[in-house]
């Protein structure tokens, strides 16, 4: 489903991403970790064609989109659910789905709502209104009204109090046992190792441990290294 081949990403002069390689397969979630500043998020913006890399190549679905303008990526079915939600405050819940609606696939409004029942609660709310949970809720739904066939979720569950955490994590779970693809950036440990199937850890731009989540839930030593746990 997605290759990661070796990217180096730069702002401007800063060198943030070091030679990062990482494949997700069709219907699996891995995980990205790893402490703030760390380059997990540049590492989404660089898949997805924010802030394309210098050196390397992105592949989708057999396609090489290193550096393809972000819409391309999404029409190829790559969605984004960005860190601090960014919900377009000014319309309800109800049009932040309408306006990425993609056709061609099974996910509607109908379809999320009965994910995020909340959210037909508040559907004719101004989404700038609703509670930050509810717009996490919204973020997620508004990304799958693309249909994709890969997610990337950046840091779904910050700042969210501990039983939306669960329900991020129900969440995340179902959709990946409905076959959807899965990179998951996230600081909630249990959670990110109760949902995916493989775990990275990037410190200074760098991949420097990967392994299956239960080796990791059992190894103090890098949890203390890199994770500061």
């Amino acid at each position: 489903m997605l290759e990661v081949r070796d990217i180096h990403t730069y702002y401007g002069d800063s060198y943030v991403l070091q030679g990062i390689s990482l494949t997700v397969d069709k219907g699996q979630a891995v995980g990205i970790l790893g402490r703030n500043g760390m380059g997990k998020t540049t590492l989404i913006r660089s898949i997805i064609g924010f802030t394309p890399p210098r050196q390397g190549h992105v592949i989708f679905k057999g396609k090489d989109i290193t550096g393809w303008p972000s819409y391309h990526a999404v029409g190829l079915g790559m969605g984004l659910v960005p860190q601090g939600r960014r919900v377009f405050p000014s319309l309800t819940v109800v049009e932040n789905l309408t306006v990425a609606r993609r056709t061609g696939g099974s996910w509607t409004v109908d379809h999320v709502m009965n994910l995020f029942p909340r959210l037909r609660e508040r559907a004719e709310h101004r989404a700038g209104k609703v509670s930050g949970g509810e717009q996490q809720m919204l973020a997620i739904a508004r990304a799958l009204m693309t249909n994709p066939d890969l997610l990337l979720l950046d840091e779904p569950t910050e700042g969210l109090a501990p039983l939306l955490v669960r329900e991020m994590g129900r969440v995340i779970a179902d959709l990946k046992r409905r076959g959807l693809s899965i990179l998951l950036v996230e600081q909630n440990l249990p959670l990110a190792l109760s949902v995916v199937d493989h775990v990275h850890i990037l410190s200074r731009g760098r991949i420097v441990h990967s392994c299956a989540p239960q080796a990791l839930r059992e190894n103090e030593e890098i949890k203390a290294r890199y994770l500061g746990l």
